[in-house]
């Protein structure tokens, strides 16, 4: 039922209150599942990489909910039909359980960053999310740019320059031309919010790593 699927940077993978046809498996790189308003702007809610899938809402055979889901950081996966998905997951109990475990850290990840988005400082913010990202492409090196972190984390391009320059003078970045490298991860643990820890523990329970 699954076919190997190139996913490149930008790659829409579900729209906005549109049927789910495909539903995509990342093996590599990162997705991004982002709530928009009518007036463009936009915030994420989900980030996922190889432990994730996108297209949550064919599970119930309902259209997307008011978001959509893209590609983050551009890599490959697997891809397979909308109801082909619903009938694994209702006929495989061990395929049903790892979706199950998904969804409930689905659930943790956008439940914290409500909170993190409400009543944490950018700095603390930009160091969570630049953490949590990493994590899931499994690597302290990731392309992105100032614009597309500002979107992300519903802030101002500006105070994200601001944030990301006070990290990099401090040691825990590099940030050059579209490039993030961790420098110092137990001093950018440190910077984070707890929202960091909080999702990482939840992770470390469901998948024991």
């Amino acid at each position: 039922m699954l076919e190997e699927a190139e996913m490149p940077l930008g790659l829409k993978l579900t729209e906005p209150d549109a049927p789910v046809d495909l539903v995509y498996f990342p093996t590599a790189g990162a997705i991004s599942t982002v709530a928009t308003t009518s007036a463009g702007e936009s915030v994420e809610v989900y980030l996922a990489g190889r432990e994730g899938f996108s297209g949550v809402a064919a599970l119930f055979n309902l259209p997307e909910m008011g978001h959509g889901v893209v590609v983050q950081v551009a890599g490959r996966g697997y891809r397979m039909r909308a109801a082909s998905f619903r009938n694994a997951v209702h006929s495989m109990r061990g395929f049903r359980e790892l979706i199950y475990r998904t969804i409930y850290l689905r659930m943790v990840l956008a439940t914290q960053s409500v909170l993190c988005n409400r009543l944490h400082e950018v700095e603390q913010r930009l160091a969570r999310w630049l953490l949590t990202l990493a994590d899931r492409v499994e690597s302290e090196q990731v392309q992105v740019t100032q614009e597309y972190i500002a979107e992300m984390l519903g802030a101002r391009r500006s105070t994200v320059t601001v944030a990301a320059g006070a990290l990099q003078e401090r040691g825990l970045i590099s940030y050059s031309r579209g490039k993030v490298i961790i420098l110092d991860r137990p001093g950018t643990i440190a910077t984070a919010c707890e929202c960091y820890q909080i999702v990482a523990a939840a992770h470390r329970r469901v998948w024991g790593d």
